[in-house]
């Protein structure tokens, strides 16, 4: 049995074992007929709530015969004036352990972007399901006198009658009621109720920071913002949090959470919550572990029109867009139409909530009922997500030019051109998006500019450079707690390891993209993920293994009405070895959506067959080669070119060739046009992680591709090289010399370097592969290792050792 309960403060000088309680409350605990609220109180608030907690650790283990585990409530100022705030936190906890979007949440998410009033109505009876199915004991400790907390008494009453589940409420004097289904008991008083030692200088410092803040819980992270003024060290921190506790100043809320009790200073905590969100903005205050507070703090700040409102929601809204940000959004929601009568502030991210976590056209129908321009741009994303690549374009040009440049339209042109193949222009839409950015301070779009520009990267065929910026992106968004940015950037990284050659990694890394998507309740991106899986297996001669995902995308693309998915699913299956015969619908959705790219390769699938029976299908060749021409596709152009009358046809081309649009004009050197016949280096790190002063071994391999002049020689005939290590931060390696090796299709020889680094964090090392005649140089590869301190602490995600399977 499980529940989390409150900690004791000190010594328990009530009842501590179940046959010591007074009759009526044992029968409540045991007897299935019991009533089904008890209200405890008593003149000391402190010691009634601790009864309530041994009450509730005594329903969730023996010798109760009716165990039920505890959801503890504690009721804060703001929960009786909104009491949907209440109820989300009571539905979230008997949700635990599910993921919080779709069916599962009892239709839940519906109400991310209908009107306050609508989940004002149906969130009891969605309360009262849950509670009849799971068999709780709910607490509510805290419960105001008079009106406020009568109300809130007579509806837990109604949550729980007839449900199994029941209620201990916690207050300071009695309600007037009585009924067959309510029951009360006093916990009489007790000396002393707080201790006679007087608090601290770490806790009164505490105690007067968040006085006069208004907000209603926070954790040490807030504590510790709250008092930047005075810092505190850990155990001081710790120290002071107990001590409130236990005096009484402050209320345990959830683990590690806390709400400071009693009345509050009259002045300064506007000013005090502005000087919090602006630390936010500035960078000076993380806000990603006490997120509940600071997503309050937006709320209290847009209901008093400060300017900080509206930028700390754009901060913070990663945190309210997806699956895990569902409750969130919807407490925001009421608790600001429960204070102003509106949540027109809250509108746009509502509607981009819906989007994100696979509801496009119903975000695009409340967005097209705004006029905003933050609803526009978000128009155009949506139509993006969509497929209607030219529709959002059009929607991108009526947004206002007059003011500075708008650095999410920039960059959202600059993925739609991507998604179309066209990729004239979109470094330079990228690069004036940046500056945007920049100059407005803005880092969750500059972190989403420099995620578009690794995609663009990718698909010239750079793979290098596109890992090194996504993975510059992936530490943006993990600084900025963007769950759903780094499952997108993990998804391109597995993008780039399919189109390097890397199948094994990528198999991997996309399958931990489509989970973090799933998680995020991100259908679309799950989809996209699916795809690429798809297409690695296939690229790795698993196509049995390709066609599962490959579905799964599919269905994936059709719930989210993603036309251009769609395309590209259909596109896949109709090009495999299989009875598929879905080219010509890819093909029309291709059209709609205006993607040269998808259009000129269902082309070329289309010529396959007729060439095959030995026709020339001029027609779709000529089609897909002005295509291609349109786009400067050289890829495509050279793979077109095999089926031309007098050549020999190239066989079937590999599904990984759609993933690149190299430079035109440009030598490229790209897995997906020429798989087989380059030399590879791949670097390995051959100890779990790496630690500050400790020496960490690096093994370098050269693996030709099977089609290279090095695979067909015996190994007598192989090339001697020299490769040579050297640190670009402060590293040591051994040797510092060139190491000799030959290289090999199968088992090729290592040259393995002791890498020392000197302290923690990131290290970069630079790989150079010489002929070791000629001292020709052969290839230089960079790469990167993260570094910890040397406590025991391994590395944030396992990231080095992947960082070092890159070729």
């Amino acid at each position: 049995m499980g529940g989390w309960v409150p900690d004791a403060r000190g010594p328990f000088s009530g009842p501590r074992r179940e046959e010591d309680l007074p009759r009526q409350v044992r029968a409540f605990l045991r007897q299935h007929q019991a009533p089904a609220l008890l209200e405890l109180y008593g003149p000391q608030p402190l010691h009634t709530s601790e009864y309530a907690a041994r009450l509730a650790r005594f329903a969730r283990g023996a010798p109760s015969r009716r165990l039920s585990d505890p959801i503890w409530l504690a009721v804060g100022p703001t929960d009786a004036s909104a009491p949907e705030r209440l109820l989300l936190r009571l539905l979230a906890q008997t949700l635990r352990g599910r993921p919080p979007y779709g069916d599962l949440s009892d239709g839940l998410p519906h109400f991310r972007a209908t009107g306050p009033d609508e989940l004002a109505e149906a969130l009891p009876a969605l309360c009262r399901v849950r509670l009849a199915r799971l068999g709780r004991t709910v607490v509510l400790d805290g419960v105001p006198d008079d009106g406020p907390g009568d109300a809130l008494l007579l509806l837990a009453e109604q949550l729980v009658r007839d449900t199994g589940s029941r209620v201990i409420a916690v207050s300071h004097r009695p309600d007037a009621r009585s009924g067959a289904s309510w029951a009360r008991s006093e916990v009489v008083a007790t000396a002393p109720d707080v201790p006679g030692k007087p608090l601290g200088r770490a806790a009164l410092e505490l105690l007067a920071a968040v006085e006069s803040w208004d907000g209603d819980e926070f954790d040490m992270t807030v504590a510790d913002a709250l008092c930047a003024d005075t810092p505190m060290t850990d155990r001081q921190r710790d120290g002071a949090l107990r001590e409130l506790t236990a005096h009484g100043l402050l209320q345990q809320t959830r683990p590690k959470w806390y709400r400071r009790t009693g009345s509050r200073a009259a002045t300064g905590g506007a000013a005090k919550d502005r000087a919090l969100a602006r630390a936010v903005l500035d960078g000076t205050a993380d806000p990603r572990h006490g997120v509940d507070a600071y997503i309050d703090l937006t709320v209290r700040l847009l209901h008093r029109g400060d300017p900080e409102g509206a930028a700390l929601l754009e901060r913070l809204e990663p945190q309210l867009i997806t699956g895990q940000g569902l409750f969130r959004l919807l407490r925001a929601k009421q608790t600001l139409w429960r204070a102003t009568g509106d949540w027109k502030p809250l509108c746009v991210t509502a509607a981009v909530a819906l989007r994100e976590t696979g509801e496009p056209r119903d975000a695009l129908d409340a967005l097209e009922r705004l006029s905003t321009p933050r609803a526009v741009r978000e128009t155009a994303v949506t139509l993006r997500y969509l497929g209607e690549l030219s529709s959002a374009v059009k929607a991108l040009d009526t947004l206002e030019t007059s003011t500075a440049p708008d650095g999410w339209a920039l960059h959202t042109q600059a993925a739609t051109q991507c998604d179309q193949g066209r990729l004239k222009g979109a470094d330079r839409l990228l690069r004036r998006a940046v500056e945007a950015h920049q100059v407005r301070g803005d880092v969750r779009g500059e972190a989403w500019a420099v995620h578009h520009y690794g995609r663009l990267r990718l698909l010239r065929g750079d793979t290098e450079e596109a890992r090194k910026v996504l993975e510059d992106a992936r530490d943006r968004f993990s600084g900025l707690g963007d769950l759903q940015g780094e499952a997108w950037t993990a998804t391109e990284l597995g993008k780039a390891a399919l189109v390097r050659g890397d199948h094994s990694v990528a198999v991997e890394g996309l399958a931990e993209a489509a989970r973090r998507h799933r998680a995020n309740g991100d259908v679309r991106g799950r989809s996209w993920a699916e795809l690429y899986l798809g297409m690695a297996h296939a690229a790795s001669g698993g196509m049995e293994g390709a066609l599962m995902p490959l579905h799964r995308a599919r269905r994936g693309f059709s719930r989210t009405a993603d036309m251009l998915g769609l395309a590209w699913a259909d596109h896949c299956l109709g090009a495999m070895p299989t009875p598929y015969r879905q080219l010509d619908s890819a093909m029309t959705r291709f059209r709609r959506a205006e993607c040269p790219h998808g259009m000129a390769w269902t082309l070329l699938e289309q010529a396959a067959p007729w060439w095959h029976e030995g026709q020339a299908a001029s027609r779709p060749l000529d089609q897909a080669l002005r295509l291609f021409e349109s786009i400067d596709d050289p890829s495509g152009l050279r793979w077109s070119g095999g089926w031309e009358p007098g050549r020999t046809a190239p066989g079937r081309i590999p599904l990984t060739a759609r993933l690149t649009i190299p430079e035109p004009g440009t030598e490229f050197d790209h897995g997906a046009l020429t798989p087989a016949t380059h030399a590879r280096v791949r670097l390995t790190l051959l100890d779990d992680r790496s630690t500050a002063g400790a020496a960490s071994r690096i093994a370098l391999r050269v693996l030709p591709g099977p089609e290279h002049p090095w695979s067909e020689r015996a190994a007598a005939a192989l090339p001697w090289l020299t490769v040579r290590a050297t640190p670009l931060t402060g590293a040591d390696v051994e040797p510092a010399h060139a190491v000799t090796l030959r290289p090999s299709p199968r088992e090729a020889d290592a040259a393995e370097f002791l890498f020392t680094p000197r302290r923690a964090g990131r290290h970069r090392l630079l790989f150079t592969v010489e002929h070791l005649e000629t001292a020709t140089v052969l290839q230089e590869v960079e790469t990167y290792i993260d570094v910890v301190e040397g406590d025991g602490e391994g590395p944030r995600s396992g990231r080095a050792p992947e960082a070092l399977r890159r070729s």
